[in-house]
């Protein structure tokens, strides 16, 4: 079993919270300025020729930031293997929940 020390693991967890939360605050972002763009482009008398690179190019900022999500609760869960195989194993560890690092309810902590 790996030991993990609290408040270090307490503070991993709680970026681990903080940066999902960012990601999709960026995916958000991006889906409105996408949204944004092409209403632009709608409503301009630009041609539609003119307007596509920048039609592409949020369209591939917003799958790059759906990609680096996907990266990022891959990562997650190799933690949360780790955590299992830990003297954290009973801790919500970054997890969706009422809080990061905190008991779930009806599990004890064996401290050892």
């Amino acid at each position: 079993m790996v030991n993990f020390e609290h408040e270090t693991a307490r503070q991993l967890a709680s970026d681990i919270r903080s940066t999902h939360q960012s990601i999709d605050n960026a995916l958000a972002d991006l889906a409105s300025l996408t949204f944004s763009v092409i209403d632009v482009c709608r409503n301009s008398d630009a041609p539609p020729a003119h307007t596509q690179a920048a039609i592409e190019g949020v369209a591939n900022g917003l799958t790059m930031m759906v990609d680096a999500r996907k990266g990022f609760v891959n990562a997650h869960r190799k933690i949360a293997v780790a955590q299992r195989d830990s003297n954290l194993q009973e801790i919500n560890f970054g997890c969706v929940g009422p809080g990061p690092l905190t008991q779930p309810s009806g599990l004890r902590v064996v401290n050892g």
